[in-house]
């Protein structure tokens, strides 16, 4: 079963010639899409099935600096900007908080790590925080584990998997992207060695430059054209529940409620939760708690 996602209109006529083509509807097409008309260039978007209705609404929604390796924070950080402007740009709301990320061990190993963690991303003005055990408890009253301590960045959030793409594609569309949903592009024409159009299965579209943003799709296009594209594929459990007892979820209002054990340690090492999805393959698992 799908899950649920915010809908977005798809506009009726394929232009004749626009400066790029972005082949899929996913967060990187819609967020590059955005990026490349507010800087001026006309970008037209072909997404075979809905904006936002494959991987990007099948994750976790976490948008953290918390356990990145070192030369990625500087990134990390700059796309947390980047999702507040984007949300008030779209003026529609992408389910964007900064509610900070808590993770939680029972490793004193892992702890460790997670200090030495902490000490490099204060160095890049990221203020995490290890928490004690009864730092932990504190922020977490009725939680019956016994944790040998945390690690919490209050800068840290989450955007709604259902919410973001659609948003992220209303702020496009603001800044003149034309986006045509339920249109798969089939290949691509050349003249003289060189790009000349994106063949779709609703007509042509003149191009000199394609962004493929095609995710796991995109081998199978790129081998249309003899390019021998790998895939790495990573699969991943997560549930949706009914709501929550009142307070089964609760906590200080200043305490953020995405929490759980990362894939991999800071340090890159360390304890993880496994779990087994549907596919039958050991995957690392993020419990949450989620609450905007």
């Amino acid at each position: 079963m799908s899950p649920p996602l915010n809908r977005i209109n798809s506009d009726e006529r394929l232009p004749a010639q626009v400066d790029v083509v972005v082949i899929g509807g996913g967060v990187i097409g819609v967020s590059a899409a955005y990026h490349l008309a507010k800087k001026g260039l006309s970008v037209a978007l072909v997404e075979k099935g809905h904006v936002g209705g494959e991987q990007s609404s099948r994750n976790w929604g976490w948008c953290r600096q918390q356990g990145r390796a070192r030369e990625e924070i500087p990134l990390a950080r700059e796309a947390l900007r980047l999702w507040e402007d984007m949300q008030n740009d779209a003026g529609v709301d992408a389910g964007f908080r900064r509610t900070g990320v808590l993770f939680l061990t029972k490793s004193k190993d892992e702890l460790a790590g997670w200090e030495r963690w902490a000490a490099i991303a204060r160095e890049q003005q990221v203020h995490s925080t290890v928490l004690t055990p009864a730092e932990v408890a504190e922020r977490l009253p009725g939680n019956a584990d016994k944790w040998v301590g945390g690690l919490h960045t209050p800068s840290d959030g989450r955007a709604e998997p259902s919410m973001a793409v659609p948003a992220l594609a209303t702020a496009a569309r603001k800044h003149g992207v034309m986006i045509f949903q339920g249109c798969a592009a089939r290949g691509l024409e050349t003249e003289g060695g060189r790009v000349s159009a994106v063949v779709t299965e609703n007509g042509a579209i003149r191009t000199q430059s394609v962004l493929l943003a095609g995710g796991a799709w995109s081998s199978l296009f790129c081998r249309r054209h003899g390019i021998e594209l790998p895939i790495g594929l990573v699969n991943a459990t997560a549930c949706r529940t009914t709501p929550a007892p009142a307070g089964a979820c609760e906590a200080p209002r200043s305490t953020p409620c995405a929490m759980g054990a990362p894939a991999r340690s800071p340090s890159g090492t360390g304890a993880q939760d496994r779990s087994v999805s549907s596919s039958g393959r050991s995957t690392a698992h993020r419990p949450r708690c989620g609450r905007r």
